[in-house]
């Protein structure tokens, strides 16, 4: 007979969490049933302070035991603790999480007066939330469930932290967690859920778990460690142990959880195992699976993509498990549907079919060498890899235009930055629209198909919009537009008269189609209706509206502005930048600066001809107020501005993800060097739209040095802070800045700022470490800088990027793209490249540039080596080795001071061309 002493036990796994520890434990002792509580401690063998603190909370808590096992891993740990339990119910609690203090009441009473096995609570994350689709359960009050088929989805919330559990059931049904294996929580939680005849769901929150930024986190690599397909593959095969003791409709639960929770691992294991191993996996996967219907296959899987592993564990087909991107080449069309061309039973067939089609066109321009225009984009068939060119051609079709021309697959590097099996998931098609007559086509791409074609509709993207403006082509006028539900479609007219005439024409026929926006008062009706009424005042007047980010003037954009004003004042250059910008001063004497969202803002938006930054326009040049998808969809065509991208540092790594030309939508992009020009056509899709004319900022840039002063300029990373072009509102900045805190980035900079070989040196040689944090990453630093004479933040509204690198003696940095400043100024730098694993995996990809091979300085990969290189320098007196000198040459297409001249002669060429 159980005779417990205690209401509730509390086991705690421990193990080097000497920085979490105390939190959690003062959690568990402001437990309103503290009292009542049996706490036990299971250190798993820490190496850190963990025992000691866990030791000291004990001798103050009578009800607190400690102790030290250190074998089997936190399953070990929480066995060796459950088996010490004196108590009617028990939970779990990591130790570095925390409970509310009335969680462990909330349950306990809960399961007293429900008398359930299993009660579950409400789980929250910090410091970012998730949102798992099991809290849809949790309701305003206690509900009780007659078992888990009420509550289906619950089976994937494994953890066993914010649960309570009746000890008899557990120890009756022998429970236990397996030992020595991630995901032991799911060995004890997913089994308790099965077999538990009633369920009590408590809507308070009962756990808060720490989703840490280390990576010494379990799940943090969930992919990427091999032993997690193993572990998971054992837990599969221990449920199935159990399947026999289950209803049916407890069957259909666990079929969804095995398939659910494994469909991940079975599609990526082809990419993390060798040959030999892969087949093992696949042996003992499809012992398990092969004991389901095709049906719960189907019905468990997100998508195509992932049942293709299952549907070759069911035909044994290994080539099929392990190389899908060989196995399946095409697809064949049946009743409107889309389906692997592969030979299969036909029970199996729906594991075949497409689940989702996508196609979106990205740009539609004129094509150089025809009447005609072309239109580019991507398609996604899910579960097609296209890693090569699939066996079906394709045509482009515009809808009841009597014309269906061929659509060739086209490579692209931000498909297979995105995934590489989307990177042939491009197309192209050259539509000659002389043929066409009057009227609106939406655009469908058909594939050819063994059995019957099949169309899908075309999509608008952000690029697509962006470039969209009326085409005078083959006699047509062609305008790419959005309809309906998002749908591309092509608006065609024929032209009427010749040369101002036809402008006329097509200006009026605009015009109506302004009036008919007016009337059904759709979105920026008002704005083309000021359009049309002021636009006697610009006619024939060339706006080029130029800005940075919208409180900045500090880049190419500046040195643009400032010598279109002082070298072609006759062109009307006007610059957008926030009223209350300390920027703005040195903009006042060169004249026509416009307050950022101001009438005159706007109204300059409305004629623009051109569209000019170093960033990203749609982010910060619009007036607030402007929402950026009803502008792209119904005012920029009608304005028709041509867009550049000055760029605000060199583009030496693959940023296709983001600076694709199927993804800016730009016109014109600058390069500094031929090298970088040829990366951004070939790569990225620009052709002629990338020139290599150097950056205006470069006339500017010339040394002051002298100073004896140190540079340290590190670049920014997206996972630790919130960008500024997403304008996120509501944005959980205290959880950015606990992950912040954590981070390799943080800890660099803190440990060199503070390395005291290198304060020795600075004091020896005379020198002044400047630390200039990156703009996204300014309100991140704080605590950052120590207080000594040697070391100062630069405060960018003080000291301008330029003036900072221009008097610097040596530059620090990691990936900043301004390394590529420094080259051109002659400035010695150091690379401290502390995160190369984390930068890479996280925030870019490589590109055509390699530091080792082409940089401009020594590469360093901890506080030690730059510390020591930093030293080397300071002490020749921060020369340059001829080497980089030589490097520096190599790479820049011109070392002249008319980058200016090259820039304004390249754009006002693009605003006097037709395309």
């Amino acid at each position: 007979m159980f005779d417990p002493v205690y209401d509730v036990a509390v086991v705690v796994p421990v193990f080097n969490v000497e920085r979490y520890l105390q939190e959690c434990l003062d959690s568990l002792a402001r437990q309103t049933i503290f009292d009542r509580c049996q706490v036990i401690l299971v250190d798993n063998g820490s190496s850190d302070s963990s025992p000691a603190i866990a030791a000291g909370f004990a001798a103050q808590h009578q009800n607190v035991w400690a102790f030290v096992h250190p074998t089997g891993k936190a399953g070990g740990a929480r066995n060796a603790g459950m088996d010490l339990v004196s108590s009617r119910y028990i939970t779990f609690c990591d130790s570095d999480d925390v409970l509310p203090e009335d969680a462990l009441e909330v349950m306990w009473r809960t399961a007293v007066k429900e008398r359930v096995p299993l009660t579950i609570g409400r789980m929250e994350t910090f410091p970012e939330a998730t949102n798992w689709p099991w809290l849809r359960y949790f309701g305003a009050n206690v509900q009780v469930h007659p078992g888990i088929e009420n509550i289906p989805e619950m089976i994937h919330g494994g953890s066993a932290c914010h649960k309570l559990f009746d000890v008899e059931f557990i120890r009756a049904n022998n429970i236990r967690f397996r030992e020595g294996v991630h995901f032991e929580d799911a060995f004890f939680s997913v089994p308790a859920m099965l077999l538990a005849d009633r369920i009590a769901m408590v809507p308070s929150t009962v756990y808060q778990y720490r989703k840490r930024a280390a990576e010494d986190s379990t799940m943090d690599k969930l992919w990427e460690r091999k032993a997690n397909y193993w572990d998971h593959l054992l837990l599969e095969e221990y449920l199935m142990t159990l399947r026999h003791r289950l209803s049916g409709h407890r069957q259909e639960v666990l079929n969804r959880f095995l398939v659910r929770s494994y469909q991940g691992f079975a599609l990526r294991a082809p990419q993390v195992m060798e040959e030999q191993e892969l087949f093992q996996l696949f042996t003992r996967a499809r012992a398990v699976y092969t004991q389901l219907t095709p049906d719960a296959v189907m019905t468990s899987t997100h998508d195509t993509r992932h049942r293709v592993p299952f549907l070759a564990m069911y035909m044994n087909w290994f080539e099929l498990f392990a190389r899908p991107e060989q196995a399946i080449t095409g697809v064949y069309g049946r009743a409107g549907d889309l389906y692997l061309d592969l030979s299969v039973p036909s029970a199996l067939l729906p594991l075949t079919k497409v689940s989702s089609t996508s196609v979106h066109v990205e740009r539609i321009q004129e094509d150089p060498e025809s009447d005609g225009i072309v239109v580019a984009g991507r398609f996604v068939l899910n579960g097609l890899p296209m890693n090569r060119p699939m066996r079906n051609p394709m045509q482009l079709w515009p809808e009841t235009s009597g014309q269906m021309v061929t659509a060739r697959q086209v490579w692209r590097s931000d498909l297979k930055a995105t995934r590489d099996d989307l990177e042939w998931g491009g197309f192209e098609a050259v539509v000659p629209v002389g043929a066409i007559k009057d009227g609106e086509f939406p655009l469908k791409l058909v594939f050819c198909t063994s059995g019957r074609d099949v169309s899908r509709p075309c999509m608008t993207t952000t690029a697509m919009l962006r470039s969209a403006r009326g085409m005078n082509v083959g006699g047509r006028w062609v305008l790419p537009m959005s309809k309906g539900k998002d749908n591309a479609v092509l608006l065609v007219r024929e032209v009427q008269g010749k040369g101002r005439g036809a402008d006329k024409d097509w200006e009026e026929f605009l015009q109506g189609m302004d009036e008919d926006q007016k009337k059904r008062k759709a979105p920026f009706w008002r704005a083309r209706a000021i359009r049309r009424a002021t636009l006697r005042f610009f006619r024939r007047k060339e706006i080029w509206l130029i800005a940075e980010r919208r409180d900045t003037a500090q880049d190419n954009s500046l040195h643009l502005f400032r010598y279109l004003r002082t070298h072609e004042r006759r062109r009307k250059a006007y610059y957008v930048i926030d009223k209350a910008s300390a920027d703005r001063a040195k903009l006042k004497r060169l004249g026509n600066v416009v307050a950022h969202s101001s009438w005159k803002h706007k109204l300059l938006m409305l004629h623009a001809s051109l569209l000019i930054n170093a960033y990203d326009i749609d982010s910060y040049m619009l007036p607030d107020g402007w929402d950026r998808g009803q502008y792209l969809k119904h005012l920029n065509w009608r304005v028709g501005a041509k867009r550049v991208f000055l760029q605000h540092g060199v583009t030496d790594e693959d940023g296709s993800k983001a600076l694709h030309r199927n993804r800016t939508g730009v016109d014109l992009v600058f390069a500094t060097s031929d090298r970088e020009a040829q990366y951004f056509s070939e790569h990225m899709h620009y052709g002629e739209q990338a020139k290599a004319l150097g950056f205006p900022r470069f006339d500017a840039l010339q040394p002051d040095r002298g100073g004896r002063r140190i540079l340290l300029m590190p670049t920014w990373r997206k996972y630790l802070t919130i960008p500024s072009y997403l304008q996120q509102e509501g944005a959980d900045q205290d959880a950015v800045n606990e992950i912040f805190r954590e981070s390799a980035y943080r800890d660099f900079v803190v440990r060199l700022l503070r390395d005291p070989k290198l304060m020795e040196a600075l004091e020896y040689y005379d020198y002044t470490l400047d630390f200039l944090p990156h703009y996204e990453m300014r309100n991140m630093i704080d605590g950052v800088v120590p207080d000594h004479p040697r070391v100062q933040r630069l405060d960018q509204t003080k000291v301008s990027v330029q003036t900072a690198l221009r008097q610097c003696d040596l530059f620090i940095t990691d990936w900043s793209s301004v390394h590529f400043d420094m080259a051109y100024l002659g400035t010695p730098l150091v690379y401290a490249r502390f995160d190369p694993d984390e930068y890479w995996a996280k925030h870019a990809r490589k590109g055509y540039f390699e530091a080792e091979h082409d940089g401009f300085g020594p590469v360093c990969g901890n506080v030690d080596e730059v510390v020591t290189e930093v030293i080397r320098y300071l002490g020749n007196g921060c020369a340059r080795e001829p080497e980089y000198d030589r490097r520096a040459r190599a790479f820049f297409a011109f070392e002249d001071r008319d980058n200016c001249v090259r820039a304004t002669a390249a754009i006002a060429e693009l605003a006097a061309s037709d395309g």
